[in-house]
Parts: C-alpha cells; sequence; structure tokens
C-alpha cells in the first residue's frame, strides 16, 4: 500500500508540473506579444491582420489607444498565466481564460452582428489556448484535493 501511496503522489507531481508548464508556456508567450507591441507595434498590428491607426484628424491618438489597449491585454494575460504557474493556484488563470476567451467569443460576435471578416487563425488560437488553460486549471485543482 506504501508504494502505491508513493507512486499516486508522484502522479499528482507530475500532472502538477504539467499544469504549471502548460501555463507558464502560455504566459510567455503573451507576454512577448505584449513586449511586441511595445517595441514593434507596426509588426505587431500586421500580425493581428490589421494597421496601426491614425486620427481623429491629424493626431496619433488612435494609435495611443490600440497601443495602449492590446499591450495592456497581452501584459495582464500574461502576466497572470505565469503567476498562476509560479505561485501553483489555478485561481490566477481565470483572467488570461476570460480574455482569451471572451476576445474568441467576440471576435465572432462582429463577424455575425457586424459583418467583420473572421479571422479564423485568431479564433482558433484563442479556443485552443483557453482549452490548454482549462486542463491546466483542472489539473491543478485536482492536485489540491
Amino acid at each position: 500500500m506504501l508504494r502505491l501511496d508513493g507512486l499516486i503522489k508522484f502522479k499528482e507531481e507530475e500532472n502538477m508540473m504539467i499544469a504549471r508548464l502548460i501555463s507558464a508556456s502560455i504566459g510567455l508567450v503573451l507576454l512577448s506579444s505584449a513586449f511586441r507591441w511595445t517595441s514593434d507595434p507596426e509588426s505587431a498590428a500586421a500580425g493581428l491582420a490589421m494597421a496601426l491607426v491614425e486620427g481623429p484628424g491629424d493626431t496619433t491618438m488612435g494609435m495611443n489607444t490600440q497601443i495602449g489597449d492590446f499591450t495592456a491585454f497581452f501584459f495582464t494575460a500574461g502576466l497572470m498565466a505565469c503567476i498562476g504557474a509560479y505561485r501553483n493556484q489555478h485561481v490566477w488563470l481565470y483572467t488570461t481564460l476570460s480574455l482569451l476567451g471572451s476576445a474568441a467569443f467576440f471576435r465572432i460576435y462582429a463577424g455575425l452582428v457586424h459583418g467583420a471578416d473572421l479571422l479564423i487563425k485568431a479564433i482558433a488560437i484563442e479556443v485552443i489556448v483557453s482549452l490548454f488553460l482549462v486542463l491546466s486549471i483542472y489539473l491543478m485543482k485536482k492536485s489540491d484535493s
């Protein structure tokens, strides 16, 4: 029985490490996107199938909003995923899951309601990453109990 207990404990630790690696990897990718928005916003925008905006009028306030909002999105999502991995606490991952999941949902909404072209690649990535976050949350919660 003692040997079985040790095997179960090892499996729980393995699951926890997998959960932490998943969330840390996601966090680092998202943080690199935030860095890209601060260091090369033009290519970051192009990576999301858009151009940096200007205006209204002769101002660059639209660009300021675009860079600020997208950097904040990726920074917050990435930071929360990294904190969840570091602290080994699933509750931090809900922010990242909410941001990515709602981004996919509202991209689809924009297509259905406002006639925007669907950026299928981005939607697919957001859904897949959200599913990996759900798996990470599940593994962390499972090892907590």
